[in-house]
């Protein structure tokens, strides 16, 4: 469905969160979990005004899609009371054998759904992939600003008020989690379906390849790393870019003057995931000094590091120091210092970045699995 709506408005319809989902989802049914996945799909407004989709039984998963009408906020009452009625009487029998697990960010239902909770006494277990006051672009209006700061207010509040937590980091349980109930750390989903096999069709490029896939917002450090990389005086190199926000227009007027920068938009994973297999070396160049930084585990490093492809990213306060052995590590960051590393990396042999890679894939295979990670869950649950 994901990938019918991309085609449809090639818009992102959130290709991240969607892959976290179904890597969340696939995991506890691996560990011997009977889920049922409850959404409203991402449909803009030109997806019609009634939206009423057929529940879906895929791979041990039932799907089932909140109805609702096509027009802001009467959307969210729609999928606040349909939320609501469903998982207060779901949760009436057999509570005890039950959990509800919400994503914190999706205000409506995850709201419904703790409430539903309360009222017939299930377990309700928070999602914390961000702090939702953090996430604000600087370049929205006003209006988007102010709404957008109301709706972290909200999430604030209704987020302290779950039975256990699920966090990406340890720094977010501080501020979701006053009351110190129960939690986990679980940084992030190693999707284990990239096999050994593909990895070992897929030929690198010819040329120097550096990858980011990611928010193209200069508070994620991209405009620092196209400064940096134009710094590089090789033309046998390129820079590719993937992703959506809002420096983009810079990106595109300075592939026009440096054509090593290729921008490519958005794309669908499989699309993102192959150019990483045939990259040279994948890039985070996520400030660490960032207030934000604290509280986030950037989904694409567990994806860039499972790739077989080696990291070069940021000391992240939320990145455990168990991956320092795996990764590349940019000393210092400054354009100058970018610039440094990326040389440094890119002269390195082919077979010691391959074999640097490969063992970075190995660890997150090993130890931050689907099954794994949600086998955390499972076990606080019980």
């Amino acid at each position: 469905m994901i990938n019918d709506l991309y085609q449809k408005t090639k818009k992102n319809p959130g290709f991240a969160v969607q892959k976290f989902s179904r890597l969340l989802v696939k995991g506890l049914i691996l560990n011997g979990a009977n889920v049922i996945s409850l959404s409203n799909p991402p449909i803009t407004r030109k997806g019609g005004l009634l939206c009423v989709f057929a529940n879906e039984f895929e791979n041990g998963v039932k799907f089932r899609y909140i109805p609702f009408v096509n027009i802001p906020i009467l959307k969210s009452i729609c999928v606040f009371v349909y939320t609501f009625l469903y998982v207060f009487f779901w949760g009436l029998f057999k509570k005890n054998d039950k959990a509800i697990l919400c994503d914190v960010l999706c205000i409506s239902p995850c709201m419904a759904a703790l409430i539903a909770s309360k009222i017939n006494r299930t377990k309700s277990v928070a999602i914390v992939t961000d702090i939702y006051s953090q996430m604000v672009s600087q370049s929205v209006s006003n209006l988007d600003s102010y709404i957008s700061k109301q709706a972290g207010r909200l999430q604030n509040w209704y987020t302290k008020s779950f039975s256990e937590y699920v966090l990406l980091t340890e720094e977010m349980n501080e501020i979701v989690n006053p009351n110190k109930r129960p939690h986990i750390v679980m940084e992030g989903l190693c999707d284990n379906s990239i096999s050994d096999e593909m990895i070992n069709t897929v030929k690198k490029n010819q040329s120097t390849t550096i990858l980011y896939a990611g928010g193209i917002e200069e508070n994620y450090g991209i405009k620092m790393l196209v400064e940096a990389f134009r710094k590089i005086p090789y033309d046998n190199i390129s820079l590719v870019i993937y992703g959506h926000g809002s420096y983009v227009e810079n990106i595109v007027l300075i592939s026009k003057i440096d054509e090593r920068i290729q921008y490519r938009g958005i794309a669908p994973n499989n699309e993102v995931i192959k150019a990483e297999l045939e990259a040279t070396l994948l890039v985070n160049p996520r400030f660490s000094d960032k207030e934000f930084a604290k509280y986030s585990f950037p989904s694409k490093n567990m994806e860039y590091m499972v790739s077989g492809t080696p990291l070069l990213t940021t000391k992240l306060p939320g990145l455990p120091k168990e991956y320092y052995p795996y990764v590349y590590l940019f000393d210092e960051e400054t354009v100058e210092g970018y610039t440094y590393k990326l040389i440094e990396v890119i002269s390195k042999n082919k077979d010691e970045l391959h074999l640097y890679g490969q063992s970075a894939r190995q660890f997150v295979l090993e130890n931050k699995n689907n099954i794994v990670q949600t086998s955390k869950i499972i076990q606080l649950l019980c």
